[in-house]
């Protein structure tokens, strides 16, 4: 232990020479190491260094200029990585038999994922449960996500014609969903910076998880799916430039945590190593956040999450087209909204969407009496004061609500209620299926005409016929003669909307025929909403 503690001094041959190199070089900005190394490793550093302080200040042989070293501890921070655990909460031991060896856990679900599991999952400091299911399901899930974003996404799309060039659109140019995360991206890096300048690794791993999965993944990819098949149009570049930028950030900012997945990425993505780039990158105007829109974007966000709520409470999937949305949005600019709209429609696959001020028409108000808060007030009289709340209208509860009193007076006895008193229960207006969350409201209609019954088995169609292609593995590029078989229902879906069914999935002709031969690429029969359809292709050569 005196070796290892005398390091930072013994790597130099200090204090015999290379005093100028070792003023440069000490402090070290941290040190890592177990919870054991307390009375090791920690201390013998600290006692040695401090002992050398002592002899120079005393002015012994040795002890040269007081200003060679500024600071007589070695290390400036000290980050403690506690034990960790079996999957049960107890110390592993060979003696318990519930020891595991590293290399097989790395060669089930790589160095990369249990690297960022450790440091994810919980504070170094804190001792932490092994368990590999853990490994898989978030970890390994997250690096998932990441990859097949550049794999399927990027990578496929942007081989038909993107690479980074002058035509693409200046930031302030594009459209809204790519100025707000590309302003996310750049809070992120900010958070992510600051975490790790703390020392909170786990804070900085979680919030790079947080942008991936929630805001990258789930929202700007799935909402600009269809913006990457456009080649070489204007919203096109936009989108591949953005996708761009948002990958290469987040290689660099996973590169502490994932080095090998993050360095394979960016290697592809510009060429060169993650590990040589600048962690940190100074950012222009056009990464700055618009408070309207970030403030908009998270209210659009509430809405899709509302609407999809609405529909699940219908028994509506999202493939099936609705006519009308009513949004209640409280504090938010319509204004600033409106731009946003676009998104919310094709989130939620509804024809017109409308915003009202307040959700009044949307729901009535109903009470119920909490009977243990009202008998400290009522006593005998309570059950009478209980009938009598139930008799309130929607618009003295809506006043309540909003901070006016609500008295209740029973044989001469007058009370003023309050929130404990009673519980306020909203029920829908009319055939409307409303959600509601912190003010916001989403209400959708539910009815399916004719019209938008086809259009939904048209969608349907369209998404199984898409898996066919990748079952089949066709190129994204291959074009296909598509025949579709079935009743008259789906005769009528073919004629209203085929033109749009082949060119989503690039067929090159679309025919409809009463039976099908077995002279087919491929071939498969579905139960679409209680309809059979059959479906065969051929890839054209």
């Amino acid at each position: 232990w005196f070796d290892s503690g005398s390091m930072p001094f013994a790597q130099w041959h200090y204090p015999f020479e290379n005093r100028e190199r070792f003023t440069k070089q000490y402090p070290a900005d941290f040190i890592a190491e177990g919870v054991d190394q307390t009375r090791g490793w920690f201390y013998s550093l600290l006692a040695i260094a401090t002992g050398l302080e002592l002899e120079r200040t005393a002015g012994g042989s040795n002890s040269g200029d007081r200003t060679d070293v500024k600071e007589s501890a070695p290390y400036r921070a000290v980050v403690v990585n506690d034990q960790v655990l079996d999957a049960e909460g107890l110390k592993m031991s060979k003696s318990k038999g519930n020891i595991v060896d590293p290399w097989t856990v790395i060669e089930r679900h790589g160095v990369d994922a249990v690297r960022l599991f450790f440091v994810a999952s919980s504070n170094v400091w804190v001792p932490r449960r092994f368990d590999e299911r853990v490994i898989r399901e978030q970890a390994g899930r997250f690096l998932l996500t990441f990859k097949n974003i550049y794999s399927g996404i990027f990578a496929e799309y942007a081989n038909f014609g993107w690479a980074p060039s002058e035509l693409d659109p200046p930031i302030e140019q594009r459209p809204p969903l790519d100025r707000w995360v590309l302003a996310r991206l750049a809070a992120v890096e900010r958070a992510v910076d600051d975490a790790l300048g703390r020392y909170q690794a786990t804070d900085a791993s979680r919030a790079i998880i947080a942008f991936v999965d929630d805001d990258l993944s789930n929202w700007y990819v799935r909402l600009s799916r269809s913006r990457f098949y456009e080649v070489d149009a204007a919203d096109n570049r936009a989108a591949f430039a953005t996708l761009h930028e948002v990958l290469v950030s987040v290689c660099r900012l996973l590169a502490p945590f994932s080095p090998f997945a993050s360095d394979w990425i960016h290697r592809q993505l510009v060429g060169t190593s993650v590990h040589l780039a600048p962690f940190v990158v100074e950012r222009g105007a056009g990464f700055v956040a618009d408070a309207g829109l970030q403030t908009a974007m998270s209210a659009t966000r509430t809405l899709a999450r509302l609407g999809r709520a609405a529909r699940e409470q219908a028994g509506i999937k999202v493939r099936q087209p609705l006519s009308r949305l009513v949004c209640v949005a409280p504090n938010v600019d319509e204004a600033a909204l409106e731009p946003l709209v676009p998104l919310l429609r094709a989130e939620l696959n509804i024809k017109q969407i409308d915003f009202a001020s307040s959700a009044d028409a949307l729901v009535t108000l109903e009470s119920k009496p909490n009977f243990r808060s009202l008998g400290k007030k009522f006593g005998k009289k309570t059950p009478l004061a209980a009938e009598a709340i139930k008799a309130f209208s929607s618009e003295q509860l809506r006043l309540f609500l909003r901070g006016e009193p609500l008295v209740v007076t029973v044989d001469g006895e007058t009370h003023a209620l309050d929130q404990e008193d009673i519980a306020i229960i909203r029920r829908a207006s009319g055939a409307l299926v409303v959600e509601e969350d912190g003010g916001f409201f989403a209400a959708i209609d539910p009815t399916v005409s004719l019209e938008l019954r086809r259009e939904g088995l048209a969608r349907e169609l369209i998404s199984r016929v898409q898996r066919m292609r990748k079952e089949a593995s066709l190129a994204v590029s291959d074009r296909i003669a598509l025949t579709v078989g079935g009743s008259d229902e789906i005769r009528a879906v073919i004629d209203a909307h085929g033109d749009w069914i082949a060119s989503e999935v690039l067929a090159t002709e679309l025919v409809f025929r009463d039976k099908l031969s077995d002279r087919y690429d491929a071939m498969q029969e579905f139960d679409l909403d209680e309809v059979v359809i059959r479906v065969a292709f051929t890839r054209i050569q």
